[in-house]
């Protein structure tokens, strides 16, 4: 049996390959392995970072998941028109997507106060920015946020991360002359309470936390406007009971229809069938 040459090129190229395949081959399945644990870490450090915007931090991982559920109420996806995107969770929205989708978190703050957390997302220095601010449902007072980076300088723009920096918002005013207002300013020029001091020496990121807020709020109460402006355009259900309306006929459903939608049916009679409108809880509802 011939001996094989373990000094020729032939052999290298092979073992190489064969090294290279079985190397991919393991980091692969490591990987797969090991990526429902992934995602765990990152949603929980996600979760973690929204409820730091509602002013609880420092909790164990272990601890997220429960605090989570507890303050986070509800959640909305809406679209740039304000319209609800049926079936979508927040939690599901990436941070690319936001401003093609606005999601909404309806939630209670440390304190039990009624919040929106509303995620954003920006430009600093050196990538991308990210962020919550949690708000009051008129959308009119900062209650809590929190802010993050890929890659801002450690010691200056990496100062965002820190809650010395997040806290200032606690409180500030959101809007002024019916526009958003808050904003981030070089450190010292601030001339209203709707400014927060940027970090000294990290002008660009705090530049950047600055139009974040500004814009991204922004956006977020243009889209809700547009919802309410939409929602007041489709008719009006009046509160009277169906059959009190001197217009209404129980077989013609163009005026109105009970909840139950068995007003249509034309052997019903308004006075004295079970099914239509003359039950007490039986409110009106418009109809096509």
């Amino acid at each position: 049996m011939a001996k094989i040459n373990t000094n020729s090129n032939v052999y290298t190229i092979c073992y190489a390959a064969v090294m290279v395949v079985l190397v991919a081959f393991l980091l692969a399945f490591v990987s797969e392995s090991l990526k429902d644990k992934q995602k765990a870490n990152v949603d929980i450090d996600k979760k973690s970072q929204i409820l730091a915007s509602l002013n609880v931090r420092g909790l164990a991982k272990s601890d997220v998941e429960a605090k989570y559920n507890e303050l986070i109420q509800e959640t909305y996806v809406l679209t740039p028109d304000g319209q609800e995107i049926e079936g979508a969770d927040a939690f599901d929205v990436d941070t690319k997507e936001i401003g093609d989708k606005f999601p909404i978190y309806l939630a209670k703050t440390a304190d039990g106060e009624d919040a929106y957390v509303l995620p954003l997302k920006g430009r600093g220095l050196w990538g991308g920015l990210w962020g919550y601010v949690a708000v009051t449902l008129d959308c009119e007072k900062v209650l809590g946020a929190y802010f993050d980076h890929e890659s801002e300088t450690a010691g200056l723009g990496a100062l965002i991360k820190e809650e010395k920096f997040q806290s200032q918002f606690i409180g500030r005013p959101v809007m002024a002359d019916g526009k958003v207002a808050l904003t981030v300013v070089k450190k010292g020029t601030s001339e209203a309470e709707t400014q927060v001091d940027g970090v000294t020496g990290a002008t660009l990121t705090s530049k950047g936390v600055g139009e974040m807020v500004l814009s991204g709020i922004q956006q977020y109460v243009d889209a809700i406007c547009k919802g309410f402006e939409a929602a007041l355009a489709q008719p009006q259900c009046d509160a009277e009971k169906c059959c009190e309306k001197p217009e209404c006929v129980c077989a013609d459903k163009k005026a109105c229809a009970c909840q139950d939608g068995n007003c249509g049916d034309e052997a019903c009679n308004c006075a004295s069938e079970d099914n239509c409108c003359a039950r007490e809880a039986c409110a009106c509802k418009c109809v096509e």
